[in-house]
């Protein structure tokens, strides 16, 4: 309601304070719309593509949370993209250290610069997968996601650590 209905209203004085005739609002009206469908465009391609593809895996059951599952599933679920330069963590929001994102929600953005390459030399010393891909990539995982093309890897519950798994409390 307040985006869409009060932020025009000054506007719509402007316009009758200048004799607009409601072009000033209609064009604040319109451009609050045009922006938010472009954020939530960026907004899906940033989040909903680092967490599907047919190289990420799913799960039948649930696990403890902070237990050695938990933190591998983190891993083997989630995407990075390109890190590194402040500008281009910028551009995605930070949300390019998704890996570290779900392993440590509670750290800062720029101690995620910090964690992701201590994070990579761990999965590789102990051969974790740690992806890392274009975000345009990734879109077309998704997309094969979506359109059947693909699914995503089913986790083989022969390798689910027990005591780490807990009913599902719905």
């Amino acid at each position: 309601f307040t985006r869409f209905m009060l932020t025009p209203v000054p506007f719509l004085v402007g316009d009758v304070i200048l004799g607009g005739n409601g072009v000033y609002a209609k064009n604040a009206f319109w451009s609050l719309v045009f922006a938010e469908i472009l954020t939530n465009i960026h907004s899906f391609i940033i989040i909903a593509t680092n967490h599907a593809g047919d190289d990420l895996y799913r799960f039948n059951c649930h696990c403890a949370p902070r237990s050695c599952t938990f933190f591998l599933r983190q891993v083997i679920s989630s995407v990075n993209y390109p890190l590194g330069t402040d500008l281009c963590d910028f551009m995605h929001g930070w949300l390019n250290y998704q890996i570290e994102h779900h392993l440590w929600p509670d750290l800062s953005m720029l101690s995620y610069q910090k964690a992701a390459p201590i994070m990579q030399e761990i999965c590789k010393k102990h051969g974790v997968p740690y992806i890392k891909h274009n975000v345009f990539w990734r879109l077309k995982k998704l997309t094969d996601i979506m359109v059947n093309n693909a699914s995503m890897r089913k986790f083989p519950t022969a390798f689910e650590y027990a005591p780490d798994i807990v009913e599902d409390q719905r």
